[in-house]
């Protein structure tokens, strides 16, 4: 449960980055509060799986799901171009964090 708490905080991770991207230096006070809710939300999610998952697997894990989330969600919502180069590093990403699961 605690691999599945981490992964929703990572895409939560990604919200906060698109409310503070969309605020426009913090003038949208909407996507402000998206941002503030979002990072709170990812944060305590993030502790959460630290109780049970080591803080340098749940860290990078962290970072990789973000990292992937906000460039799924550029290229869907926001029209930013996605390389083939990129989804296979992303792919390369996805079995490494399959690997730090299988390996504990």
């Amino acid at each position: 449960m605690s691999w599945f708490i981490l992964f929703i905080a990572g895409i939560l991770e990604a919200g906060w980055l698109v409310g503070i991207q969309k605020s426009e230096s913090f003038t949208k006070f909407p996507y402000v509060l998206i941002a503030i809710i979002s990072m709170a939300f990812s944060l305590l999610l993030f502790s959460m799986a630290l109780k049970t998952i080591p803080i340098s697997h749940a860290y990078l894990v962290w970072l990789a799901v973000g990292a992937t989330s906000i460039s799924v969600i550029n290229h869907y919502f926001f029209d930013q171009p996605l390389s083939l180069q990129q989804i296979g590093c992303f792919l390369l990403i996805f079995v490494g964090v399959v690997g730090l699961k299988l390996s504990k």
